[in-house]
């Protein structure tokens, strides 16, 4: 199988600060080399935005727009797309490339990223990607993202979600969207909630940011929240999604090196990967 790597470099509209800098700090470790290692041929493409005046709001859609570009182009290359991302709301372009297709998007993270302008209380934009890729903000700036159109929530599960704003639970609550809390997912949760999904959709999306783990597997990023999954968890979840939906695209995001001193969040992040591309392969 054929991978391409999309780096999507930027945190809050800055290259290389914090989480934008694990990108390239996986490539730069070695991940084409472990990837070619087992047998899949690896290209890489990188999305920078033609406008580098730093713009949370702009800068980010720019992206979105990008992304969904580059991964309808990977996708017509024969080429499965991984992209890795400095922040989760590059999600909504990920999807976009992948329509028309009916789409099941399975969410590792520790926070929900549904929030809209108002209801987020830190006013990070971040906190919108799964909402925004759900149509239920932001509708003017995603209707200038080539080929996007609103992934159903019934279509949607949040995995080892444990830190959730008030308001926007009660968005959640009110939707089709199903939460697994790490404790449901090891209770046979997350069978249930493919189960349930699989008949209405044709593909899957698999976003993965690494604060989904358990601190105690490392520090991924400043908003590691304690009572997550280990990697064998996700690396389990990951290959039981792609028995059943065919996975053909995925994201790994929110690494920030900086805080990964023992270097254990990499090794994570590429067994992740590995089992993320393998689970395609299958697919």
């Amino acid at each position: 199988m054929n991978v391409e790597l999309i780096l999507v470099p930027y945190d809050t509209a800055l290259r290389g600060w914090r989480m934008g800098a694990g990108p390239e700090h996986l490539v730069q470790a070695g991940l084409i080399s472990r990837l070619e290692a087992l047998g899949y041929a690896v290209s890489l493409s990188t999305v920078t935005p033609e406008n580098d005046a730093p713009a949370e709001i702009g800068t980010a859609f720019a992206l979105m727009r990008l992304v969904a570009q580059r991964v309808r182009a990977a996708r017509e290359q024969g080429r499965f797309p991984l992209v890795l991302s400095g922040n989760c709301n590059t999600a909504p372009g990920t999807l976009a490339g992948l329509t028309p297709a009916s789409r099941a998007v399975f969410w590792f993270d520790a926070h929900a990223d549904c929030n809209t302008p108002d209801t987020t209380s830190s006013g990070f934009l971040d906190g919108t990607a799964l909402a925004t890729a759900m149509g239920w903000c932001w509708r003017q700036m995603t209707s200038a993202i080539p080929g996007f159109q609103p992934v159903s929530d019934h279509s949607v599960a949040l995995l080892a979600t444990r830190d959730v704003d008030p308001l926007e639970a009660e968005l959640v609550s009110r939707s089709a969207v199903r939460v697994l809390a790490p404790e449901s997912l090891r209770d046979g949760g997350l069978t249930r909630a493919i189960a349930s999904i699989q008949p209405q959709v044709d593909l899957a999306y698999v976003h993965c940011d690494l604060d989904a783990l358990d601190p105690a597997e490392g520090r991924a990023n400043p908003f590691t929240v304690a009572g997550g999954l280990t990697v064998a968890e996700i690396e389990s979840a990951v290959s039981a999604i792609g028995r059943s939906v065919p996975l053909k695209a995925a994201a790994v995001t929110a690494y920030a090196p900086e805080y990964d001193t023992d270097g254990r969040i990499a090794e994570a992040a590429f067994r992740i990967i590995e089992t993320l591309v393998g689970a395609a392969d299958q697919s």
